[in-house]
């Protein structure tokens, strides 16, 4: 496109785009006062020339709920180009199929506020995603958010100073490795939340992943779930299923290397019968656990928490202990949780929060003893997801 009319013009150009359509962006910056959006048409290749060579920048905007929002796409190749300052989310890719999401970048440049938007890359029930060698920073939910997909591969890619610097949510099928996260609240997250069309995430892969020095403050905004997220946590796994993390580098956290939850050590209630509040299947092996220094935070309820059970200490691995029921075997001793070789002196604390979640019961009833965890997890099948990364 004409970079003098790109952005008095681009907008018309995806109104009227037809299928196959390649839309080339030039170098250099672009001011809009509103989002930029693509529905239904297929095969679409948005192209700038590299991130931060490419720069939309929407710090002036008065209208739209994203800086770009693409919708109902069967085929769009998002690369090589930065937003920045978006008042939303910067990219939202949503109830599309076969994306790929490369060389992008997104910001806000005012620094970690909690005015901005909430994701940063986000595609959004959607199947068939590829998003690698992007850059994301200073959202104030997540650098990059995969939420409600089918078939996912994130790698190669770069999150700092977010609060939560990458989250894969409510996905089924996933890869996710040889990323870097670094200065954001919390370093890389697998949640399953209640309540959302697709339920019940799993068969997710972490591996050769750093998540180092995560100790930035939660800049969310009350009452989100993020903002429960303790300064100084390396990766979270809450209330999914079939996770395997194994050699990834977790260093130099001031609360928690790797915590596995479920969603009812959060309180918070939930409608949906078809949810699964429990983690099942949480294969931890092989990774680096190391560096971690206290004091742990204190500015979030669960900080608070860890702080006056374990004394400020920091921790290298943490359950909450409220495993699903089918799951506890006659010995008493949970299965499908596995923790094993993860560095040298791990610090584990298993809070046993299903026999109270009070500080004081908790103290009487947490225990240290990795050894009911010292079990390895047959791999679980990826067969459909295979078939569709064997194209990529």
């Amino acid at each position: 496109m004409d970079a003098a009319n790109l952005v008095k013009d681009i907008q018309k150009r995806l109104i009227e785009a037809k299928a196959g359509d390649k839309i080339l962006l030039p170098a250099g910056t672009f001011n809009f006062k509103r989002s930029i959006s693509l529905n239904d048409t297929p095969d679409i290749t948005i192209k700038g020339a590299g991130k931060g060579k490419t720069i939309l920048s929407f710090k002036g905007q008065i209208e739209g709920a994203e800086g770009m929002l693409i919708k109902n796409v069967e085929g769009i190749t998002l690369e090589g180009f930065t937003i920045s300052d978006s008042k939303g989310d910067a990219i939202k890719v949503q109830g599309c199929t076969n994306v790929v999401m490369r060389d992008l970048e997104t910001t806000w440049t005012t620094g970690q506020l909690a005015t901005n938007g909430a994701y940063g890359l986000y595609p959004v029930s959607s199947k068939n995603v590829l998003m690698e060698k992007c850059e994301a920073s200073y959202a104030m939910d997540a650098g990059i958010y995969v939420g409600q997909s089918t078939n996912v591969v994130v790698r190669d890619n770069y999150v700092h100073h977010n609060v939560a610097g990458l989250e894969i949510e409510n996905t089924i099928n996933g890869e996710v490795y040889n990323n870097i996260a670094k200065n954001n609240t919390g370093g890389m997250l697998i949640f399953d939340m209640p309540d959302l069309p697709q339920a019940n995430g799993d068969r997710i892969k972490f591996y050769n992943n750093i998540m180092e020095s995560n100790n930035g403050k939660n800049f969310a905004p009350k009452g989100m779930v993020v903002s429960t997220i303790p300064p100084g946590s390396g990766m979270i796994i809450m209330s999914h299923s079939n996770i395997e993390a194994h050699h990834n580098t977790i260093k130099d956290h001031k609360t928690l290397g790797i915590a596995v939850n479920s969603w009812l050590f959060t309180g918070v209630p939930f409608k949906s019968e078809n949810f699964d509040p429990y983690c099942s299947n949480i294969n931890l092996h092989d990774n680096m656990i190391s560096g971690n220094d206290g004091p742990a935070d204190t500015s979030s309820d669960y900080g608070k928490l860890l702080t006056a059970v374990l004394g400020g200490q920091p921790v290298d691995i943490i359950t909450d202990g409220i495993f699903k029921p089918t799951s506890i075997g006659e010995n008493g001793r949970p299965t499908g949780y596995c923790f094993k070789n993860n560095g040298d002196n791990i610090k584990f604390v298993n809070l046993n929060a299903g026999m109270g979640d009070s500080p004081a019961a908790i103290m009487k009833n947490m225990s240290t003893d990795l050894n009911p965890f010292d079990c390895e997890l047959a791999d679980f099948d990826t067969s459909e997801h295979d078939k569709w990364l064997a194209t990529k």
